[in-house]
Formats: C-alpha cells, structure tokens, sequence
C-alpha cells in the first residue's frame, strides 16, 4: 500500500461527513468487484468508524484480517471498535494480537490499558500505561490513567508518582489536583491533600467535587 493506515485514517478525519458517506459508498462497490484489496478495507472501516458505524466497522477489519493476517493496524483498529462496544475480552485478546504483529503501534498499549481497567484488571491496566510511558515520558493521558489504576488497585504510592509527573510538567487539569488530594488523603496526608484540593479550586472555583473534598477536609463540626 502506497499510504500508511494511520495517514488514510487521518485523511477521512479531515473530510466533511457528507464526503465520507460518498467515499465510504465508493469503497463498498470498489470491495464488492475485489474483497482483497486492503487500502479499500481500511479506509472503509475508518469511514464506517467516524460515521459511528461501528458494528458495521468491525466486520470491515475482519475482512481486512482475513485477507492479511499480518497486518498489525486491522487488529488494533478492530480491538478500538470491540472495546467501543464494551465487548471487553475480544478488544482484549485483539489489542494484544495487534501488539505481537506490530510492536512499533504504541498507542495499542493505551487502549489496551483502557480495556484492562474497565474490565478489572488493574495491574494490567497499569503495565499498559507504563510501557507506552517507556516510549513516551511525555504523555500526560497514560501518567493520567496509569495513576487511577493504580489508585483502582490500592497503590497509592504508584499513584502518586503518576500524579505528581504530571504536576511537575506543568499539567492544570483540576482533575488531576482532586486525584491528587484523593491520594495524599489515603496515605494521611492531610494538607498535601487539601492544598491540593486548593490549587484545583484556583484553576476550577465551580469544581463541585472538588469543593466537597475541600470541605469535608476542613469543615469539621465541633465535638
């Protein structure tokens, strides 16, 4: 294939909708007169995805898979739609698929990690996120959902680490603060936690859920 499937991908998200409805019509013809031609494939299952044709998109990469077995972007773009449709163990055992066939696909290691944590798994989910932190230190969402697995698994030192990356970098999502505060608050450590809460109220004053921790750590009734 001339294009890679990430430039095809990122070539339909540049089209208007009408203009994907018109290439995804084309591409079903031009599959109907050859079934093997794996540009179409996955162009059309990108067109079926972004149109939220999902069902529709995930029986487009089992095609594309049938045809090429080998093609490390069928499987992670297939695991992507399973996971979409909760369908957790397929997503699961196809992500991994996808990360054997093509180890250079970092972000399968997030959306297997995302997969892993709605399913429970939460050291799973964490070694996910840690191994695409390995190839990319900078990346704030992984540091994000590394730390609320580690936070679902009860390893709030692991969490921390994550949470205090991502101050360190400069990161002001009031989100992170009120995960911040929830942390030092399990490892009784009271006023980190509410100078947390704080500092997220600084960037959020109408944070509800951040203003309740903030007061429930501070509002404390008179015996």
């Amino acid at each position: 294939m001339k294009d890679t499937p990430a430039h095809l991908f990122d070539a339909l998200e540049l089209m208007e909708a009408s203009q994907i409805d018109d290439l995804t019509a084309a591409l079903e013809t031009k599959i109907a007169q050859d079934p093997s031609d794996m540009r179409a494939l996955l162009m059309l299952g990108n067109g079926y995805y972004l149109r939220g044709k999902i069902s529709e998109a995930i029986i487009t990469y089992q095609k594309a898979i049938v045809a090429n077995p080998r093609l490390p972007y069928a499987y992670y773009y297939l695991g992507v739609c399973q996971y979409r449709c909760m369908r957790l163990d397929e997503a699961i055992a196809t992500l991994e698929q996808a990360i054997q066939t093509g180890p250079a696909l970092i972000m399968t290691h997030y959306w297997l990690g995302i997969a892993y944590y709605h399913k429970g798994l939460y050291q799973k989910s964490r070694h996910a996120f840690e191994v695409l932190l390995k190839n990319n230190k900078e990346s704030a969402i992984a540091h994000y959902h590394a730390a609320l697995a580690c936070m679902a698994d009860q390893a709030y030192d692991c969490a921390l680490y994550h949470l205090e990356a991502l101050v360190e970098r400069g990161n002001e999502n009031p989100q992170v603060q009120l995960q911040l505060g929830n942390v030092y608050y399990r490892l009784n450590r009271i006023e980190d936690a509410i100078a947390a809460y704080k500092k997220g109220l600084q960037i959020n004053p109408d944070n509800i859920p951040l203003r309740d921790a903030l007061k429930y750590l501070t509002d404390v009734q008179e015996p």
